[in-house]
């Protein structure tokens, strides 16, 4: 059953009073339960493309549906944005409170959501920061104030993981606490989406692989098969570059 379908998006820039073309005619299909990992250069359309999915970027063209939800209905972006959670880059760029359940319920009561502090607590224990509920946000480590943002779109209870490269701000360990925080969402069925550099954790969790280079989709297989078999020159010299 298909919960993400994107047909013919493009996109476009408008800077200095010039168009910059970032996507051209993108079509993909994630069916629920799936795990996604887009990959490609910097700058090549990665992050306009899940930002999309989150509704955070107005679709200009093309057609593009969440959990059965048209993207080019305005009255639909809330519904949107609830059943998508997204983690971007930095964790401190999310956060509207210094403690933590207060940043929590700040997301919930956005969007209008009934929770109890069961709903809070839940979310935390997953991402291993039970009882971190009155902690300041700002005396935390890196890797925790990404879990912490993990834990606020969780309680949430989306369909969809959201992911735009979560762990290119940390050091090699956090990095390693937030990958299995996102592996054991893979594990319980979460559809997941996910802007990554860690090729290695895509090849081992990844059902799916998306090569977006100038803002086409080059490949979409497997991670055997886009790893270790590419069939487009862009994707063998990029991953000949990083592998």
């Amino acid at each position: 059953m298909d919960i993400i379908k994107a047909n013919n998006i493009n996109h476009s820039y408008i800077f200095a009073q010039r168009e910059i073309k970032t996507l051209y005619d993108i079509s993909f299909k994630i069916e629920k339960g799936e795990f996604i990992s887009i990959v490609g250069m910097n700058g090549c359309g990665k992050s306009t493309l899940v930002k999309h999915l989150n509704a955070l970027i107005h679709l200009q063209s093309g057609e593009l549906t969440i959990a059965s939800l048209d993207c080019k209905n305005n009255k639909n972006i809330y519904k949107i944005r609830q059943k998508c959670g997204m983690v971007f880059q930095n964790p401190n760029n999310q956060f509207v409170s210094t403690v933590v359940k207060e940043d929590i319920e700040f997301s919930l009561k956005n969007h209008d959501i009934k929770y109890n502090d069961k709903t809070i607590g839940d979310a935390l224990a997953f991402v291993g920061l039970k009882g971190f509920e009155k902690r300041n946000i700002l005396s935390l480590s890196g890797g925790q104030k990404q879990r912490v943002a993990i834990a606020r779109a969780l309680a949430m209870k989306p369909k969809v993981m959201l992911f735009d490269e979560p762990t290119s701000a940390l050091d090699p360990e956090m990095v390693r606490e937030v990958l299995d925080v996102m592996k054991s969402l893979a594990e319980e069925g979460m559809t997941m989406v996910i802007v990554t550099h860690e090729m290695g954790f895509a090849k081992e969790v990844a059902d799916r692989v998306l090569f977006v280079d100038g803002g086409l989709i080059l490949e979409d297989d497997t991670p055997e098969k886009v790893f270790d078999a590419p069939t487009n020159d862009r994707t063998k010299l990029f991953l000949s570059k990083i592998l």
